[in-house]
Formats: C-alpha cells, sequence, structure tokens
C-alpha cells in the first residue's frame, strides 16, 4: 500500500532540521545518508542514524494512506527549502521506490529506498532514569560544552561528565587546561547515583534541538554504553565514550591568597579589547592581569597593537601579576548568565576559580599562562 500525506513545508522542515545532524556524510552504508518517512497515527515520523547517534521526532501531517521510505537527505531537504509555502503531497510510487511530492500544479519526484531497509534506532535497556527541566538543562550544556574538544586524540575530553547524586545532576567538561563545573536540580527516578561521559556534539544536539517548555520534562535514560533523551516530540539515543573521567574535585583549591569580586560586564569588555590586537597564530591570545589597590590592570600587546585598559574591583590579599589566554577568559565569561562575580587566585601559576557571587553551583577553573 502506497504511503500518501498531505504536509505544510515549515513542519517538513522541522523535522528535517532536527534529525539531519545524526547524518554522517563519511558513512560508506548508502542508506545512511537518507532520512526516514513514516507516516502512521496521523504524524510524520522522522529518523536518521550513523549508528553512534540516532534521532527521532514526529510532525503533525494530514495522513491519507499509511507507509514508510527512506530519501536521501541531501535532496529532501534542498528541495524542501525552495518548495513554495502551500500544502504539499507526498505519494510513495513502490514501483521505482521514489516519491512524488504535488504542490500547485506542479509535481517533483524524488528516489529513495524502501523503509524496511532502514535501520531501526533501538529502544534503550536504561539502568537509570531521571526527569529535568529542558531549559535548566540546556543551561547546564551552555555553561560546560565550550570547556571539550569535540576533536580530540584523548576521546575522554571529547564529552562530558554527567554526574548524578541523588537529586543533583552535575555537569562537568574539560580540555586539561580549563574545567567548567555546573550543577542543578533533577527527579532521580531510580534512586540511585551514577556517572556518564557523554559525547560533546550529542549534548549540544540535543539541548539545540529541544524546546524550553517547562511542562514537557526532558527524560534521559541510560546504561553502560548509550545514553537516550526523549520528550513527547523526540527521542535521541547516543553512544557514551568509554573510559575514566579526571577526577576534577582534586584540582579545584580550597584556599586562596587573593580574593577579587567584581561586575562581569566591565571585566569581560575589557578583555575583549585587550584581545583585538592579538593574532592568535600559535591559538594563543596572550593578555596580562596586574591586581594591586581594587583595581585589574588588563594589558596586551601585539605588532597591531596594544590595549592597556583598568578595571575597578573588591580585592582582599596581596597584589598579583598573571597572564592568561584571552580567548579561554572570553569563552566562559560569555557563557556566564550572572552579573556578579568572584574570583580566587593562589598564584601566578596556580589554578583562577570563578564563581558567582554566593552561589555554589557554578565554577570555572583555568591554568594561567607561564608569562
Amino acid at each position: 500500500m502506497p504511503m500518501k500525506f498531505l504536509a505544510t513545508k515549515d513542519n517538513l522542515l522541522n523535522g528535517i532540521n532536527i534529525v539531519q545532524k545524526a547524518i554522517s556524510n563519511k558513512n560508506a552504508i548508502p542508506i545512511l545518508s537518507g532520512i526516514y518517512l513514516k507516516a502512521i497515527e496521523g504524524r510524520l515520523l522522522f529518523a536518521a542514524t550513523d549508528l553512534e547517534l540516532g534521532i527521532e521526532c514526529r510532525v503533525p501531517v494530514q495522513i491519507i494512506e499509511e507507509g514508510e521510505v527512506v530519501l536521501p537527505a541531501k535532496y529532501l531537504s534542498e528541495l524542501v527549502r525552495r518548495l513554495p509555502d502551500t500544502n504539499l503531497m507526498f505519494e510513495y510510487q513502490p514501483e521505482t521506490v521514489s516519491v512524488k511530492i504535488t504542490y500547485g500544479q506542479a509535481e517533483t519526484n524524488i528516489m529513495g529506498w524502501r523503509g524496511e531497509e532502514f535501520p531501526t534506532i533501538p529502544d534503550l535497556k536504561d539502568d537509570y532514569s531521571f526527569n529535568v527541566n529542558p531549559l535548566v538543562f540546556k543551561t547546564m550544556i551552555k555553561q560546560t560544552s565550550f570547556c571539550a574538544n569535540s576533536e580530540d586524540a584523548r576521546p575522554i575530553f571529547t564529552g562530558a561528565l554527567l554526574e548524578i547524586n541523588n537529586n543533583d545532576l552535575v555537569v562537568v567538561a574539560t580540555d586539561s587546561h580549563r574545567i567548567a563545573y555546573k550543577k542543578g536540580k533533577i527527579n532521580n527516578l531510580t534512586n540511585e547515583d551514577f556517572k556518564a561521559v557523554v559525547p560533546i556534539k550529542s549534548l549540544i544536539e540535543i539541548s539545540r534541538i529541544i524546546k524550553d517548555d517547562h511542562d514537557d520534562l526532558l527524560n534521559i535514560r541510560c546504561n553502560k554504553n548509550q545514553i537516550c533523551f526523549e520528550n513527547s516530540e523526540l527521542r535521541m539515543i547516543s553512544r557514551l565514550i568509554d573510559g575514566t573521567f579526571p577526577n576534577y574535585t582534586q584540582v579545584i583549591p580550597n584556599d586562596c591568597n587573593l580574593l577579587v569580586k567584581c561586575k562581569k560586564k566591565p571585566l569581560q569588555e575589557a578583555i575583549e579589547r585587550a584581545n583585538l590586537f592579538i593574532t592568535e597564530k600559535d591559538g594563543t591570545s596572550v593578555i596580562k592581569f596586574h591586581i594591586n589597590d581594587s583595581n585589574i590592570n588588563i594589558s596586551s600587546k601585539s605588532d597591531y597593537g596594544q590595549v592597556d585598559e583598568n578595571v575597578q574591583v573588591y580585592m582582599e590579599g596581596s597584589q598579583l601579576d598573571i597572564t592568561f589566554n584571552a580567548k579561554y577568559l572570553i569563552d566562559a565569561l560569555k557563557n556566564m548568565d550572572f552579573e556578579d562575580l568572584e574570583i580566587t587566585f593562589g598564584g601566578s601559576l596556580s589554578p583562577v576559580v570563578f564563581r558567582p557571587l554566593n552561589d555554589d553551583k557554578f565554577l570555572y577553573l583555568l591554568l594561567p599562562l607561564r608569562s
């Protein structure tokens, strides 16, 4: 029985945009370059996978006949974007394994694969499960993910640690030069503590596609090999990263020689200006802090120019000269959603810790450069 349904351009684009990040152009299996479509129960199911990451979502359509097909993602995406804003009729042609798309007085035909040949995205047999507010989860990923490397010879640094303790979730990411830590509240459904290292690409992708809907909780299920993110509209399964995540608690200093409190915005703007003339030939943009008399002097110099600025702060402790990679500071400051900042220094070569004032739910640790 041929699949046949009527859909809007916006709904089709929404489904395509959600699942297409699971498609790898490097995959040698041709059908994995396609998007699986299944018209069933008043909705159109979209699915895509590269066998490591799988994404499914559903959008409303008017189904005339139920059925399934796989269409090449590249051509389907480009075609739908160029179609007029009108109702689109999709009709599967089994004898040619193609789909006829009718719009107004025109029609287009796109070749595909049989739906039953597509590798199904498996249901995860979970050991652990919890629910989290999607906005809380998105914030946690935003404030930590910039510290991980999506490309790194050491796989553990391409992921973030998800650590569950009672009804607390901690997300930690590091590239060995810096650490971002964020804690949030969850509903732990299995009442067991556990931890998993999830590819940073997967976390960024799920935070991109889930909506800020307080009523539609994100359910996260996990076993020793895979993790599943699911709500009423979509499901995403990702592999986990093998290996032991670095013990981040060991490197967070307990005491300091210098405490600084300041507003985030003027500090961030001064650092961004100091970074303007740095060419970053080796990826390092060097800026210097001289902290003394309730003031941070921020300076940088290159062949293109120099910046010398002062930011007024509150300080307790002895003066300090310290050098940073400006990019690492900017990455962190622009992802912080608070204005009052507390910074603790141990010395010119010791880790520096940035926290929101009177709040232990976030921290950013950065190693200084040798000047």
